[in-house]
């Protein structure tokens, strides 16, 4: 790719030349605004039909997007939802689903039936989705007013989880350029190490996890560019460093649940006051390896912390968390008694850090991933210890798959239909006496069991058939581009409902049906659409 490449003008081509840029803007549009996103599609497909009134060619654009077999089964999994109606009772949620999957129809129909990219056009929309993803990132930095530890509030524009995904791709593509002059490719690496850390700052777990598992796909396929006896080494590593490393989340997972050591409770020990300290020997909360409700003198840290400072132990500090709650958390993350001695041994930026809400010596040495690791451990633990899921995002999709599978096994045939997931979910979580409030009762975040809820185990079969069959028939697998677009996707359909959201449904939509439908041939190694003039 050059910087002005010449491929998004082809002689007097207008329609040409529309088509292209408005799939750039698409790509561009996704990370910034639903509203220009929408208004992007429907140019892209006005100038399709218009350009099929001009040329006379309108019904065989029809019949290609509808009769050949690829596009068909993928427009399918749109017309499935369709049919999902049949048997909705709630029209209104089910009509705004079908409203939402309309990227799956419009990209599916106009790219499968117009002729495929040339390679300058291809890399020039990809490129410049990635550097609009990455740009966006600084706007959010620029425009976010929330707490800067409030990781979700990075997301000025679009959900932290769909920039995620984004910014995998991003990071993807970059990667792979090899078009662009060396400069812009070296610009193009930095971004990819500020993607990085921009994925750090969202705490997001599954993006490292989307890359580790791409990277691993890659070096897999690389190794057989060595010697057999350095292949076999290579890929044998890639299948033990993931145990090993699986084994050494669950020991984690565990040592966050160790319960204190229930001989505190046995004999009685007292403050240097005299207070008999309490302990709390079923919480297994921890901060820097200190258990938290233990050695707690209540009576103590009341009379000493108002000598440190003005916040009332009873108040709020500036996050809106109790300040004794903090406070409490504070004194265990030093290793120290929650008593009057504790207190007092404190500094003064101790107790600011305090007062700012900050719960742990440790927390600001830390990054954000390694914040978001201890807050899932700390969810987890709470959870496998008292069963509470409230407020807590790991814990509360637990709840969510529990309350989803037992729909699924009631209406494992045809599901619930297009409208009544929702619904279903309401009644269930009655029906089961849930724990969560209102505001948190929610679908199943998980995209395979939603479609297993709606349309039946068969209707899932059929949708992972719509999704693999077109790409496997058109040779998209071997392209580098859409595997990792199809891991990221599908690692996002296990913790959740990746395509009931217009970004989300876009983001499906769209590069789908540009990596199966619009890449270069010579990219796919597969045919295309029987359109004539196809490159």
């Amino acid at each position: 790719m050059t910087v002005a490449p010449s491929g998004l003008l082809r002689g007097h081509d207008v329609f040409r030349s529309v088509h292209v840029g408005a799939l750039a803007l698409c790509a561009i549009m996704l990370p910034w605004s639903t509203a220009i996103l929408s208004m992007a599609q429907m140019l892209l497909v006005a100038n399709w039909l218009a350009e099929g009134v001009v040329r006379k060619d309108l019904v065989q654009r029809f019949r290609r997007a509808f009769t050949w077999a690829p596009s068909l089964l993928f427009i399918s999994f749109f017309a499935l939802h369709v049919i999902g109606l049949l048997w909705t009772e709630d029209m209104k949620w089910g009509v705004d689903l079908v409203r939402i999957l309309l990227p799956v129809l419009s990209f599916g129909a106009v790219l499968a039936a117009s002729p495929r990219l040339e390679r300058r056009e291809y890399d020039t929309v990809l490129l410049l989705g990635a550097w609009s993803v990455v740009t966006s990132t600084i706007a959010c930095l620029v425009l976010n007013t929330a707490d800067a530890m409030d990781y979700r509030s990075l997301s000025v524009f679009i959900s932290h989880i769909r920039l995620s995904m984004l910014l995998c791709l991003a990071v993807v593509i970059l990667l792979l350029d090899r078009s662009s002059a060396l400069w812009f490719r070296l610009l193009g690496y930095g971004a990819v190490m500020w993607a990085m850390v921009f994925i750090n700052k969202l705490g997001s777990l599954q993006g490292f996890f989307v890359l580790g598992v791409i990277g691993m796909f890659f070096t897999w396929r690389w190794a057989d560019r060595l010697s057999k006896k350095w292949s076999y080494v290579l890929r044998a590593a890639l299948i033990v460093l993931p145990i090993i490393a699986a084994f050494a989340v669950v020991q984690e997972v565990r040592s966050q649940y160790r319960l204190p050591d229930p001989e505190m409770g046995r004999h009685v020990e007292l403050s240097a006051s005299g207070e008999p300290y309490t302990y709390d020997l079923t919480n297994p909360q921890m901060e820097n390896g200190t258990h938290v409700w233990t050695y707690v003198a209540w009576r103590e840290m009341d009379r000493t912390w108002p000598l440190r400072s003005n916040r009332p132990l009873q108040g709020k500090d500036d996050k809106g968390h109790e300040v004794w709650s903090t406070l409490i958390r504070y004194l265990a993350s030093k290793g120290l008694k929650k008593d009057s001695i504790g207190v007092m041994s404190l500094t003064d930026a101790d107790v600011r850090a305090i007062e700012q809400g900050i719960p742990s010596v440790v927390q600001e040495q830390r990054s954000e991933w390694r914040e978001r690791v201890d807050e899932v451990l700390f969810e987890l633990a709470q959870y496998r210890a008292y069963g509470r899921a409230e407020g807590h995002s790991v814990a509360m999709r637990l709840e969510y798959l529990k309350a989803g599978w037992a729909i699924a096994k009631e209406n494992w045939s045809i599901g619930v239909g297009t409208g009544d997931t929702q619904r279903a979910f309401l009644e269930e979580y009655e029906r089961s006496g849930s724990s969560l409030s209102l505001e948190w009762r929610h679908r199943a975040h998980n995209e395979y069991l939603t479609l297993w809820i709606t349309f039946g185990v068969v209707g899932l079969l059929w949708s992972l058939v719509a999704w693999c069959w077109p790409a496997w028939r058109t040779g998209a697998w071997h392209n580098a581009h859409f595997v990792a677009w199809a891991i990221i996707f599908a690692i996002s359909c296990l913790t959740d409902d990746t395509i009931e959201t217009q970004a989300g449904a876009t983001f499906f939509g769209l590069y789908y049906a540009l990596f199966v439908f619009a890449a270069p041939r010579r990219i796919t190694g597969a045919g295309s659409a029987p359109v004539h003039g196809a490159g």
